[in-house]
């Protein structure tokens, strides 16, 4: 250990006798010190040590900058002195060194007034007692509320205070305290007891001024009044009998001055009446935007209903299409074959690793650039991948597609088409952006014929108009054998046939037949069943069949019989499968309504 210094047992590690305080505190402070040992010096940050603590090989250094150095250094360091017999610092082996802050304490400094003149060297600890009553020590002026902004040694504090030009004193005359720089001032202007003589020199010689501004006021023959012509511009002042002569004498000038100021004031209330007239336009045109916004407003407001209205029933229609996706999930549930599920989902799995790879392998290319990679790969080559990709999205689009299909398909040769948004697909209609419709695919039977309906919401052709009812309207029509309409597919899809102009707008524009922006539509194909169909159901319920009704009639009894006449099997079923009954539900517009006959191994797109 140092000469002069003490050990504790305790250490920088936490313990609980070391939550009492240092029994010598180091004074705060940075004074300048009249001469300092090096044996006082911090060997971490070389300043005077505070709080000081001893390490194993007897360096001092301050205890937070010991703490500090330990904290930030999560392995072993070696004490900073950088002498031979230094060993490496541990927390519980640096100690405080009472005895050096006791000498630290007693270590003699100037006063921190030193440069105001003060020579006093006393001990650190009694440094700041010694500066709380120095005689060198600054001081402000008691009066520098006042506005004495002064600052002088304390020794001098007393002399400068008495002679302060922002000390008080009490004026002599109407004992009112003033500064004493301002103390003539006060008496020249503003003590009331102070003696004047009159302004105006009437001959009144002494009074306080208290009593001489009620004599000039009120009572000084000589006091200056001004022209009772002033409002009208005349700037004359003098005594009483000097305004009396000008008034006498200046009578033309007065009435010029009349004259002027009536010609001044005419042209201000013209001006004023213009000004006026403006403001009346303004107004006018300030009610004006006042009453178009307004309307706005009102039509904003109509505008938010309108929009609060319209995402209300967006709502509802997400709602509905929720309920929707869960009845097809259902029915694909019960509908769908599980040998086709299997057949496909493993297509659809194979699809999906041959994607997965060629993306991977893409992906490996792409990385390795043109001409790296593996094998390095040739750019054809690349653009053979992406067209297999392209291939594979489409067969995925396609087998997505035939779920839809298989989802809605119906096997019993009966339609239901339900066909939303009408308004917005009969102006896509008239627009020419979609002409026409196609429903989803139906079957005449498990193993039969692959149709669908096509509607124009717009109309096409030329055909016959329809009697007015309030029930279905129904159509039939007998297919011509002959045409390619009716012949067994050889394409994608044969020619369209049909009732063009089934009925007119005026009829199917009511809510009879539209309700909800929706129309529906259902077809029937009939067969050899149909043949005990009661002919009332192709008719409208009236009370005595039309030439119309009866026509429909005679158009379903010949089907039947050349279904009944068929020379072979084939044609038979072309007749059974070729008949169609057209319902048209809930319609508004002229509409134009074909069946479509698809080989049943396409994939329909609508």
């Amino acid at each position: 250990m140092a000469e002069g210094t003490q050990s504790s047992p305790s250490s920088l590690s936490s313990n609980p006798q070391s939550t009492r305080l240092p029994i010598h505190q180091t004074p705060a402070g940075n004074p300048e010190f009249i001469t300092v040992d090096d044996k006082y010096r911090c060997v971490v940050c070389n300043g005077i040590v505070r709080e000081a603590v001893q390490t194993q090989c007897g360096h001092r250094g301050c205890e937070q900058c010991f703490s500090q150095l330990l904290q930030g250094n999560p392995k072993q360091v070696m004490c900073p002195a950088g002498e031979e017999s230094c060993v490496y610092l541990k927390e519980n082996e640096i100690f405080r060194d009472f005895g050096a802050r006791r000498e630290v304490r007693l270590l003699p400094v100037y006063c921190s007034f030193k440069t105001e003149g003060c020579k006093e060297e006393v001990p650190w600890k009694n440094l700041q007692a010694h500066e709380t009553t120095c005689s060198y020590k600054p001081s402000k002026c008691k009066f520098s509320q006042e506005g004495c902004q002064v600052t002088v040694v304390l020794k001098d504090l007393q002399t400068h205070e008495e002679g302060c030009l922002f000390r008080l004193e009490a004026c002599s005359y109407c004992l009112q305290e003033i500064k004493h720089h301002l103390m003539q001032d006060h008496l020249e202007t503003a003590c009331l007891e102070y003696d004047i003589s009159c302004p105006f020199r009437c001959g009144v010689e002494s009074a306080t001024r208290r009593m001489m501004i009620q004599h000039y006021t009120n009572e000084c023959p000589r006091r200056p009044i001004e022209c009772k012509y002033n409002s009208i511009g005349c700037k004359f002042t003098g005594s009483k009998e000097d305004v009396d002569n000008h008034i006498r004498n200046e009578l033309d000038h007065h009435l010029e001055l009349s004259v002027r100021r009536s010609a001044e004031t005419g042209l201000k209330g013209a001006q004023a009446k213009e000004r006026t007239q403006e403001l009346y336009g303004q107004v006018a045109e300030v009610q004006q935007l006042i009453a178009g916004n307004v309307k706005i407003m009102h039509e904003a407001k109509e505008n938010i209903e309108s929009l609060k209205k319209n995402i209300k029933d967006v709502k509802l229609k997400v709602v509905a299409q929720t309920e929707r996706l869960i009845t097809v999930e259902r029915k694909i549930d019960k509908l769908a074959d599980q040998e086709t599920q299997n057949r496909l989902g493993g297509e659809m799995h194979i699809l999906k690793e041959n994607q997965s790879s060629i993306e991977t392998r893409v992906t490996q290319l792409e990385r390795a650039g043109p001409v790296g990679g593996q094998n390095g790969i040739p750019s054809d080559q690349i653009r053979l991948h992406e067209r297999q990709l392209g291939i594979i999205d489409l067969r995925l689009a396609e087998l997505d597609l035939r779920f839809q299909v298989m989802e809605t398909a119906s096997y019993n040769g009966v339609l239901m088409w339900k066909i939303r948004d009408y308004s917005r697909r009969k102006q896509d209609a008239k627009s020419g952006r979609t002409i026409s419709l196609y429903s989803q695919p139906f079957y005449t039977g498990r193993f039969g014929y692959k149709m669908c309906a096509r509607v124009y919401l717009n109309g096409d052709g030329v055909g016959k108009d329809q009697d007015n009812g309030t029930r279905h309207l129904v159509d039939s029509f007998r297919p011509d054998i002959t045409s390619s309409s009716f012949k067994r597919p050889t394409s994608e899809m044969n020619v369209a046939s049909g009732c063009p102009l089934f009925v007119s707008h005026s009829v199917l524009e009511t809510p009879t037949f539209l309700q909800e922006d929706t129309i529906y539509i259902k077809s029937m194909t009939l067969n050899k069943q149909w043949r005990q169909y009661n002919d009332h159901t192709l008719t409208r319920q009236v009370s005595s069949p039309s030439p119309e009704v009866e026509l429909k009639q005679e158009v379903i009894q010949c089907a039947i019989q050349n279904v009944n006449g068929a020379v072979d099997e084939e044609e038979k079923g072309a007749f059974l499968n070729d008949i169609l009954l057209l319902h048209i539900l809930y319609c508004r517009d002229t509409i134009k309504f074909h069946r479509c006959l698809q080989r049943k191994t396409d994939v329909m797109t609508y």
